[in-house]
């Protein structure tokens, strides 16, 4: 697998079905990536944050997808010395969220690795492993990437379920 990145957005505060969290569903699976493999990481934080109550954040998210729109993000990373990159994201209206759509078009993925893993509430990857593989078409995205409820992913048995999917990649 080379060097490996994880890459990832995830959003803390009021969660649907989940209350109010410091740390997002799809960064507690992102950071039990890097502690099993090893990898360095990057969160994409965006450069204005979404609103902590849930029903404003659908709300900007929707307006965001609505217009397509592709809001900045904070700070970046150099991908070009990593061969594997996992990207998290959680399911947002059945798509990934805009901020990383801005990232995957900043970077340069030809011959990378891309490993998708996701959070969601009942919409599994909902198609975007395949909207990946067309979006990155110089990369070997891997289409059976790893999806989980964003509640499942806060109990230990989520955990141990993501740690035999990683096993499942020899890495």
């Amino acid at each position: 697998m080379g060097k490996i990145l994880v890459v990832y957005y995830s959003r803390g505060d009021e969660n649907y079905n989940v209350g109010t969290i410091t740390v997002g569903n799809t960064e507690l699976l992102a950071k039990e990536i890097v502690a099993k493999t090893g990898a360095d990481e990057f969160k994409i934080e965006p450069k204005v944050p979404y609103p902590a109550s849930y029903q404003e954040s659908v709300e900007k998210a929707t307006e965001e997808l609505t217009a397509q729109a592709r809001p900045e993000y904070i700070g970046d990373i150099d991908i070009s010395e990593y061969d594997t990159i996992f990207l998290g994201y959680p399911i947002w209206w059945g798509d990934l969220p805009m901020v990383v759509y801005s990232f995957l078009e900043k970077h340069d993925f030809t011959g990378k690795t891309v490993i998708p893993f996701n959070t969601h509430e009942g919409s599994g990857n909902a198609g975007t492993y395949e909207k990946l593989k067309e979006k990155l078409s110089n990369a070997n995205v891997i289409g059976e990437g790893f999806n989980m409820t964003g509640v499942k992913s806060r109990k230990d048995e989520g955990i141990q379920e993501l740690d035999a999917w990683l096993k499942t990649l020899n890495i």
